[in-house]
This record gives C-alpha cells, sequence and structure tokens, in this order.
C-alpha cells in the first residue's frame, strides 16, 4: 500500500490560517491608521450627540421632572455622554487638523470631517454653557 500525500488536508488549515492572519492585519492596521480612526471618531461623535439630546429628551418625559434632582441611573447615564462627545470632539479635531496638514483625503473628504470637527466644538462648547460639561 502506497500513501497518499495529504496535500489537501494541509492546505485547507493553512489557508483559513492565511485568510484568518490577513483579517487581523487588515483589523490591526485600521486600529492604528490615523485616518481611519479620525473618520471613525466623527462619526460616533455624530450618533453620540444624537443619541445624547435623544436620552435626555426620553428620560426626562418618562421619568418627569425630579429627574434631574434624583438622578436615577437613566439620568446618570445619560448625563455621563457630554464627557464622551467632548473627547470625540478633541480627536475629531486634531484629526481634521492633521487631514489638512498630511492631506489623507480628498478636498471634499477633509471639508466634511472639518465640518464634523466645528459641529462636535459648536455642541460642546453649548454643553459646556449649560453646565452639562461641569464634574
Amino acid at each position: 500500500m502506497t500513501e497518499q500525500p495529504h496535500t489537501q488536508q494541509q492546505t485547507g488549515p493553512s489557508s483559513e490560517h492565511d485568510a484568518h492572519s490577513r483579517l487581523g492585519h487588515g483589523v490591526k492596521h485600521r486600529l492604528t491608521s490615523l485616518p481611519w480612526l479620525t473618520r471613525a471618531a466623527g462619526i460616533v461623535l455624530s450618533g453620540v450627540s444624537l443619541g445624547f439630546v435623544v436620552l435626555f429628551v426620553f428620560v426626562l418625559e418618562t421619568e418627569g421632572d425630579l429627574t434631574l434632582l434624583t438622578r436615577p441611573l437613566s439620568m446618570q447615564v445619560t448625563l455621563s455622554l457630554p464627557f464622551l462627545v467632548a473627547a470625540l470632539t478633541l480627536v475629531t479635531t486634531a484629526g481634521s487638523l492633521l487631514a489638512w496638514r498630511y492631506r489623507y483625503w480628498s478636498l471634499a473628504t477633509r471639508i466634511h470631517q472639518t465640518i464634523l470637527a466645528l459641529l462636535g466644538l459648536a455642541f460642546s462648547w453649548q454643553l459646556w454653557t449649560l453646565g452639562f460639561l461641569t464634574p
């Protein structure tokens, strides 16, 4: 009896390993890519900002006006979001400035990212003025 080579068995797992390795490399590359992180911060900034407004109004409507004094868990969670908005605004603004300096994207994309950063700065300033960003 002759032994048959196990080429099919050997290439199956190694090709799966190669695909997994490429996927891991792609994810790692994106997580360390400043242009990608800047765009992600801008997208998350938009979502968290809208989420804060919607959640704040929802909690006030469902829990009543005393919610601001008693601060149940739902209001505590809601009032923690402005700090996340401020942090994301800083990342988006810094990334936008670097994008203009190093020309990461097209002109339209840089303008769009700059508008997101300016809106984030305006919203953060409004949150500061209204007292949401005070400890």
